[in-house]
């Protein structure tokens, strides 16, 4: 071991020669606890001082498949890997960029490819977005490219943009301000990560930060002298995004956004503004009126940053006031459960509010989470109430299994309630290769139209922010009942089951079993609720196993819910259309 951290030294001291600060201090892993939060180490190896004096911004994570876990560190001249396996963590990689005045670095991932973006280049350097390969991490990791839209010469591009936001396969560059008037651009990565296409912009303000979640955006356009506040739009339609409201208030400098998973409600920070910056919760029901049902923050002569949710909690980078962890069980009573001061009041670096925790990203499945300070680097923590997830382990079929049936099985990953997730089970052979979606840990896909022959499968334990496989990969040979099709079995129950491939386009198939003869409805909806297509309209059938194909072909990509309504049975699920 110190024989690793001798070489890594020394390369550190060979790729950063000429800045003049070199040194690496690493805080032992202790048993520092503050509340219910618990401290492991800190990482500081600067990488120069900005003109404000800071070396760090932003930090962030990427879980690869096989469940290893990496932090990015934003710095002065570039970005930072480390290896979490590591206590405290170690530096495995930098990527160099373009110095940023104020450090504003940021990166965000998808699939095993992170989108580097930047803000303010100190010697005006506009090299765009810079996208890398993680898929070869810990060895190396790869930039494959800088990425500019369309070309540095034209009126508007994505040279610099001050943050990115990236969901369902889709990048939202926020504050690309050579975009005027810097809202957020939006390209697709379907079907090639590496070659971003650009398919719309939603330019009401200035958007600084932004969260996407079912395709709605959220934007914190900071700046109230262009109508500043949270814009809500709907974004099913990336060439055409629909405003769906705007939450205004007096003083506002709204920073940053995060919204629950079921869309209810909002939190938003201030950083400027004649407002106290503190956090805010908005209830969403309410569009397009504005409606504050809560405030949360700890000192009102502090700025807060960015707040960052996962389960039932906020995770907040709170500049001076360190790093702290917010009870949202109930979101109209936020409580405060647990923190970590990184700040060192003196002496002042800055001299301004803008010092201390920067960032901060609860989202690793082995329950840790890190947070950034701009002058001391990289902080690691557990918290009481983030539980570690487990890779499921499969337990139905068995492997090498000969089977007419098709139910699948296999361990939970977390609580659901306390920490959400879904399910992919991923099964492949000859001809035949889909995904299908699950929040349950089994399924039955008796019905798929599975061919016969001998297959493999696995489950990926899917969030918004990462994908981890299953322990174990598994084969299973599939041999049709002789003389009986699977429609023709008599089901006892009804059930509405999930369609598959999942993601699709634009074809689908949808499985459902009806016990008796009956008139059957099934329709589809947009997000909010609108319907947008109807597959059976009081249709009699007959008892049995039963499936549709829809083709969504004249519909955007978006996720959609698809309603089934019998006299007796009433059930609803999600799909996603990518296109």
């Amino acid at each position: 071991m110190e024989h690793t951290r001798s070489v890594l030294d020394a390369m550190r001291k060979c790729r950063h020669a000429g800045i003049l600060l070199l040194t690496l201090s690493m805080i032992a892993p202790t048993a520092a606890q503050t509340n219910g939060v618990t401290f492991l180490g800190n990482v500081n190896q600067p990488y120069g001082l900005s003109p404000d004096q800071t070396s760090f911004s932003s930090c962030w994570g990427w879980t690869s498949p096989d469940g290893h876990e990496y932090a990015f560190l934003s710095t002065y001249t570039g970005m930072a890997i480390y290896d979490m396996s590591f206590d405290p963590p170690e530096e495995i990689h930098f990527v160099s960029g373009p110095a940023s005045r104020f450090c504003y670095r940021e990166i965000k991932t998808f699939k095993h490819y992170g989108y580097i973006v930047y803000d303010s280049p100190t010697m005006g350097e506009y090299t765009g977005i810079q996208i890398i390969d993680l898929s070869y991490l810990p060895d190396s990791v790869g930039l494959i490219k800088t990425f500019l839209y369309p070309n540095a010469l034209a009126p508007t591009n994505v040279s610099i943009s001050h943050s990115v936001t990236l969901a369902d396969g889709y990048l939202y560059c926020n504050g690309s301000t050579r975009w005027s008037p810097g809202g957020t651009v939006i390209f697709d990565l379907h079907p090639d990560p590496t070659t971003p296409t650009f398919v719309g912009t939603y330019e009401p303000a200035y958007i600084h930060d932004s969260y996407v979640h079912n395709n709605i955006l959220y934007g914190a356009a900071i700046f109230k002298s262009q109508g500043g506040g949270l814009f809500v739009a709907d974004v099913s339609d990336k060439s055409n995004p629909v405003q769906l409201g705007v939450i205004e208030y007096d003083g506002s400098g709204t920073h940053n956004v995060w919204v629950t998973p079921d869309g209810r409600y909002a939190f938003t920070t201030d950083e400027i503004g004649t407002t106290t910056h503190n956090m805010k919760v908005w209830d969403l029901d309410s569009l397009p009126k504005s409606v504050k049902v809560a405030e949360w923050g700890v000192n009102p002569l502090s700025s807060i940053h960015n707040v960052y949710g996962r389960g039932n909690y906020i995770y907040a980078a709170y500049y001076k006031e360190g790093m702290r962890v917010v009870d949202i069980h109930d979101p109209t009573m936020p409580v405060e459960v647990g923190f970590y001061d990184s700040y060192t009041p003196a002496p002042d670096p800055v001299g301004s509010p803008y010092a201390g925790c920067w960032g901060v990203y609860p989202y690793f499945p082995s329950g840790r989470w890190i947070g950034s300070d701009m002058q001391t680097g990289l902080y690691v923590f557990t918290f009481d109430g983030l539980k570690p997830r487990s890779r499921p382990r499969l337990l139905e079929p068995a492997d090498s299994s000969v089977l007419s049936s098709l139910r699948f099985a296999w361990t939970s990953a977390a609580d659901q309630s306390e920490d959400p997730h879904s399910y992919e089970v991923h099964i492949s052979g000859t001809g035949f290769d889909t995904t299908i979606a699950s929040l349950d840990t089994s399924i039955d896909l008796s019905g798929i139209g599975l061919p016969e022959g001998t297959f493999q499968w696995y489950v990926t334990t899917h969030d918004e922010y990462s994908d981890v496989n299953s322990l174990d990969t598994l084969c299973f040979t599939y041999v049709r009942p002789v003389g009986v099709e699977d429609r023709e079995h008599t089901p006892t129950r009804y059930s509405l089951l999930q369609n598959f491939p999942n993601p699709f386009n634009p074809l689908t198939t949808i499985l459902f079993s009806l016990a008796e003869p009956m008139t059957v409805t099934l329709k589809l909806y947009s997000i909010l609720g609108i319907e947008v297509a109807t597959m059976l309209d009081r249709v009699s059938l007959q008892a049995g196993r039963q499936h549709l194909v829809f083709d969504a072909g004249g519909l955007p990509s978006g996720t959609y819910f698809y309603r089934m309504v019998t006299p007796t049975y009433v059930e609803t699920k999600r799909m996603v259309l990518q296109k």
